[in-house]
């Protein structure tokens, strides 16, 4: 029987910042280190987006740690993004503010606990695990309807393949990819990443099927709860499926939001 002790806010968040760790192997140049009391990811493919600064311990000098980070990604001719927690790094966000970081937007952090039964499959969707090179080429295809670059997200998603913890998940309809989604195992709890359906496949359950798929996944791997940072398209399928809003990331950078 699964233990009845919900993850505190500092799991959850340590689970987050884990999952982000990942995004310094994504590229050939990519790295992360410890500056202060933030986390901060290059993931070395020129993508501002992916130049992550995280707080992973208490912050007593937020403009001085905020400025440290700073020269860190300036001496790497790097723009950056803050991913700040709005319970707790209220005194970092403000400090964003007076060094001309603008407000880019906001995913409510969700907790699911215990982890339901796995759900009814839906007709005519088949889900599987990615494991081979075309699995992985149909996975960055599932999105073909509203993106072209498909080619760089190979690069990323065979990137993802090598790391320990993490599972690719990919839903089919009449063989055509439509969906997908990636749970990061870490500490008991499985993070729920990157879930997405074709925009003409949409409001028919795919995206909570491939949600429960990254799930099953992290329960196999002894994992306990699932949390995830959830868009404002998925919000309401996550509040259906059992998971509850405990925080809210707020994303802010020093450039014009990523498109």
């Amino acid at each position: 029987m699964e233990p009845m002790t919900q993850p505190t806010p500092a799991q959850l968040h340590a689970n987050y910042v884990h999952a982000l760790q990942r995004v310094a192997h994504l590229g050939p140049g990519g790295e992360a280190e410890r500056v202060g009391p933030l986390l901060c990811i290059n993931a070395g493919i020129g993508v501002s987006k992916f130049n992550i600064a995280v707080v992973v311990e208490p912050v007593t000098n937020p403009r001085g740690a905020l400025r440290a980070a700073m020269e860190w990604y300036a001496i790497r001719g790097l723009n950056l993004r803050l991913d700040l927690r709005g319970t707790v790094d209220g005194p970092l966000l403000a400090a964003s503010m007076l060094e001309g970081f603008q407000f880019w937007w906001r995913e409510p952090l969700m907790v699911l606990h215990p982890l339901p039964l796995e759900p009814a499959p839906v007709p005519g969707l088949e889900v599987r695990v990615v494991t081979t090179p075309e699995d992985r080429s149909l996975y960055c295809e599932a999105d073909r309807e509203e993106y072209s670059d498909q080619d760089f997200q190979l690069a990323m998603a065979t990137a993802v393949s090598t790391m320990d913890g993490v599972t690719m998940h990919l839903g089919l309809v009449d063989g055509a990819p439509v969906a997908r989604s990636m749970a990061v195992v870490h500490q008991g709890v499985v993070g729920i990443h990157n879930v997405y359906v074709a925009p003409s496949r949409r409001r028919q359950g795919l995206g909570a099927a491939l949600t429960a798929a990254a799930i099953e996944s992290g329960r196999t791997a002894g994992a306990t709860a699932a949390c995830l940072e959830a868009t404002e398209l998925g919000f309401s399928v996550y509040q259906k499926m059992g998971f509850r809003r405990i925080d809210d990331y707020v994303v802010v950078g020093r450039d014009e939001p990523p498109a």
